[in-house]
């Protein structure tokens, strides 16, 4: 991964998009949220996106207009919309969904509303059906999280499982603390 290290790099925040129409190395990571990716073989460019939760229609509803990419739903339309507009054939578009995972306390009730991870992979997934775009690749769900690193010129994607406390650890982008001592 040496070769990496060559291009500037962007970490993605919770509810942010990136496009990407020089090269760049995007980082993020996810639990339940959801990494969408769109890449133009064509025109050699990307977006990327790291939805939050599934549907803007509670901001809606409540008379707010959404953080465009906090959410799944408008997330891949303005990132479809943004490469529609660059020039992208939706034929050609190389789409990768990440993410998605279910908490350990989630997944122990079946019978959960919450299952955000479940729901943000369907949102995506429902509306690129929608769309009549294909998906390349999927990597979701299960209970741990995942380190991506996403290459916006060729579309590559490497996806690194995180146990709960590593998750933690990148998302601070802090060391392990080490070991605490016993109480006195």
């Amino acid at each position: 991964m040496q070769e990496l290290d060559k291009y500037p790099r962007v970490f993605l925040q919770t509810g942010d998009c990136f496009f990407g129409v020089m090269p760049t190395l995007v980082t993020t990571v996810l639990g339940s949220c959801v990494a969408v990716t769109l890449f133009s073989p064509e025109k050699r460019m990307s977006a990327i996106c790291h939805g939050f939760l599934p549907d803007s229609r509670e901001d809606r509803s409540a008379g707010r207009e959404p953080q465009a990419c906090r959410y799944v739903d408008t997330a891949v339309y303005n990132m479809l919309e943004a490469m529609d507009k660059l020039g992208a054939r939706r034929s050609s578009l190389e789409v990768k969904i990440i993410g998605g995972a279910t908490g350990l306390s989630a997944s122990l009730s079946e019978g959960s509303n919450f299952r955000i991870g479940e729901r943000n992979v369907n949102m995506a997934r429902r509306i690129l059906a929608a769309e009549g775009i294909k998906i390349s690749k999927m990597d979701v769900g299960g209970n741990q999280g995942r380190k991506v690193l996403f290459l916006t010129h060729t579309g590559e994607a490497w996806i690194k499982r995180l146990s709960a406390m590593a998750a933690a650890r990148e998302t601070m982008g802090t060391k392990p603390a080490g070991r605490i001592p016993p109480r006195s």
